[in-house]
């Protein structure tokens, strides 16, 4: 049964009375959700703008398949130890000043990497790159919730604005690319972060919309039992191993797939730019009906939906005959994505209230997930072949989707 707090707004700083007042936190502030959408947006601009040059930086700079991964590795190892801080910083000091030190560090990442004619230097240049994008995620998200805190809102409006940000990055690599070489990917990212910083300059702080402390998560549960429940225990367990497999499979899209359509099929920078556009807006698309899914049916059974629409499209895609083939089993893979993405990270958020804590569960497992995926994708195509990194995900996520559907269907019973 619902408890008293249950129906009772947190008490903001300035209601406790008391020596301990200095140690309250930040009051619960936001950037304007138009304001958040654009910074997100920006920012995931120049995280996709990478991928389909990732043949062309590993040609100039003389790295092997390993190393293709580890550029895209280095880059989320600077998020992921950087997702703390970021939480941290955004509760005390608020998203806008977050967001505003998160540009600068993107800005100065994305001109030493346009400078680097060595690995080292450049992947250096990169975990740069993700320390930047770490504080502007976190910020961006953080607002997003505070403006949406209703049921699956807050993480459609992030995969709508990362998406939107992401297609653009796709296409704008090739056109650069091709045009200026990949170096010119990096000035025009140092450009974006620029906008990033003026936008956030120019914004105004805003108090956080109310919401209840812990709504409801899903079907079965009407009310969250008090903390320490140990479901809340493995319910967060779980979501965070669940959103951790799920950006390891992204692997796939900013490693396997670049390097398999090269390989395979003898794809340049374009043409690969082309065919992760194509599945990125796949994605998009697929974020506004898995929203309404996980009002509708509870985050665990979008986890169970998606993890099983992506083993499907993964394991499909290496009996694509030709180049254009490849969308079909992508476009599962897309789908499959976003719904485990959105059920994970819907579920983590609302464990965590509106504070930085539920954001910081989401963004260490995603960042994570994408430095151990990328680098173990490349060591497996140097292994095995290209293949490889499609079979060992395919089944993995098939383990995972069985999983999520037994934990859904407990969660379904009478309690």
């Amino acid at each position: 049964m619902p408890t008293a707090h249950a129906t009772r707004a947190e008490p903001t700083a300035t209601e406790d009375a008391g020596p301990a007042r200095h140690l309250a936190p930040h009051p619960a502030t936001a950037l304007p959700l138009t304001a958040a959408l654009i910074v997100l947006a920006l920012s995931y601009w120049t995280v996709d703008i990478v991928s389909p040059a990732l043949p062309a930086i590993s040609d100039s700079l003389g790295v092997s398949a390993t190393g293709a991964g580890l550029i895209v590795a280095a880059f989320f190892g600077g998020r992921l130890v950087s997702n703390l801080p970021a939480a941290a910083l955004t509760d005390r000091a608020g998203p806008r000043l977050t967001a505003a030190v998160g540009a600068l560090v993107l800005g100065l990442g994305s001109i030493v990497a346009a400078f680097a004619h060595a690995e080292t230097p450049f992947l250096v240049a990169r975990a740069l790159q993700g320390c930047g994008v770490a504080l502007l995620a976190t910020a961006g998200l953080l607002s997003v919730l505070r403006a949406l805190p209703r049921g699956g809102a807050a993480m459609t409006a992030f995969n709508v604005s990362a998406g939107v940000g992401g297609s653009f990055g796709l296409y704008s690599s090739g056109w650069l690319t091709g045009s200026f070489g990949w170096r010119a990917i990096f000035w025009f990212s140092a450009a974006l972060a620029t906008i990033v910083f003026i936008t956030t300059l120019v914004s105004h702080s805003i108090a956080a919309r109310q919401r209840s402390p812990r709504p409801d998560l899903g079907r079965a549960v009407t009310a969250a039992p008090s903390p320490p429940s140990p479901l809340f225990g493995k319910m967060a367990i779980g979501a965070m191993l669940a959103n951790l497999l799920v950006y390891a499979n992204y692997a796939i899209w900013v490693v396997g797939l670049p390097l398999y359509a090269a390989v395979r099929f003898g794809a340049g920078t374009a043409d690969i730019a082309l065919l992760l556009l194509i599945i990125n807006i796949i994605h998009l698309l697929g974020a506004f009906p898995v929203g309404g899914v996980i009002r509708l049916f509870g985050a665990q059974a979008t986890m169970a939906l998606g993890f099983a629409s992506a083993a499907l499209g993964i394991g499909a895609t290496i009996l694509a005959p030709n180049e254009r083939w490849l969308l079909v089993p992508m476009a599962l893979y897309a789908f499959g994505q976003v719904a485990g993405n959105s059920g994970s990270g819907d579920l983590l958020l609302r464990l965590g209230g509106d504070t930085g804590r539920g954001v910081a569960m989401v963004r260490l497992t995603s960042d994570i997930g994408m430095v151990v995926g990328p680098a173990a994708a490349g060591a497996l195509v140097d292994a095995a072949g290209v293949t490889a990194p499609f079979i060992a995900l395919a089944a993995i996520s098939g383990i995972a989707a069985v999983a999520s559907g037994a934990a859904a269907r407990h969660a379904l019973r009478p309690v």
